[in-house]
């Protein structure tokens, strides 16, 4: 466990690839500011990528943004308000409003979020032991019971202690977690104790209609758990192969339009784009 951090390093699943390698590191000064390097091993590869050519271009030597902000591409594969959420509750046992008061640097929330994340990146203390950071298995209602314990900001049981670890690297300010489905990963969407009406039915019937008028989304399903409605997306950033499974890179909206991250914005960084 840590509540600071200095240092990660930034590991990469390149295109077609089943296991990651070392694209950098990402290093935090006593001012909070952030510089990313790449690995001169990587830049030496012919099949090495940018993370993002607009913000961090190919190149060797320290790069930083000019408000010293961790790069935007890299704060895409942090957990927002519901994964931070999830961090603070295991940390430190803070629940509810008592939760509210406590913030983590970036890289603490980027090292304690599961390896399973949004995306093509992962990041790891150490530069030659990639050790992933998952949990058992966790069934819907499972899942559903220990997102209900955070939300109503109560102590979670220890049986759902690992659970709950499937929430703490995913997007949005709403209840979710991240479902092993057979051969399939899939994000599970729960409803929210505010609904005033079912949101998360709302939001299958757009994207069915999205998908009927030709939008390229990803496939949803309604189910059921413990009473309450649950909608479930399948995840298109990951690719089954025979060799396990592949990752594509993905960038959120804010990123590509260079718009960066306000303070009390952290539940606004939601769209992702897939990049081919």
């Amino acid at each position: 466990m840590m509540t600071s951090s200095r240092r990660a390093y930034v590991w990469i699943w390149l295109p077609g690839q089943t296991s990651p390698l070392v694209a950098g590191l990402v290093e935090r000064d006593d001012q909070d500011r952030y510089r990313f390097t790449y690995g001169r091993r990587y830049l030496a590869r012919p099949d090495a990528i940018s993370l993002f050519p607009d913000e961090l271009p190919l190149r060797p030597g320290s790069q930083a943004q000019a408000d010293g902000a961790l790069p935007s591409c890299l704060r895409d594969a942090s957990p927002d308000a519901w994964g931070r959420r999830v961090i603070i509750n295991r940390l430190t046992g803070q629940n509810g409003d008592a939760a509210d008061g406590v913030d983590f640097n970036e890289l603490v929330y980027l090292l304690e979020s599961g390896s399973d994340r949004i995306g093509a990146l992962d990041f790891q203390e150490s530069a030659t032991d990639y050790r992933p950071r998952e949990s058992q298995t966790a069934t819907l209602d499972e899942l559903q019971e220990a997102s209900a314990y955070v939300e109503a900001g109560e102590p979670l049981p220890p049986a759902l202690d690992q659970a709950i670890q499937h929430g703490s690297s995913i997007g949005g300010a709403r209840p979710k977690a991240l479902l092993d489905d057979r051969d399939r990963k899939r994000v599970a969407k729960f409803s929210s104790s505010t609904d005033l009406y079912s949101v998360v039915k709302a939001e299958f019937v757009a994207m069915r209609l999205a998908r009927h008028t030709g939008l390229d989304v990803a496939p949803v399903e309604m189910a059921r758990s413990l009473g309450k409605d649950v909608l479930l997306v399948e995840r298109f950033d990951r690719v089954k192969t025979t060799d396990g499974w592949s990752r594509r890179i993905v960038l959120s909206a804010l990123t590509l339009l260079g718009l960066g991250l306000r303070p009390g914005q952290a539940a606004l960084l939601y769209g992702f784009l897939r990049l081919e």
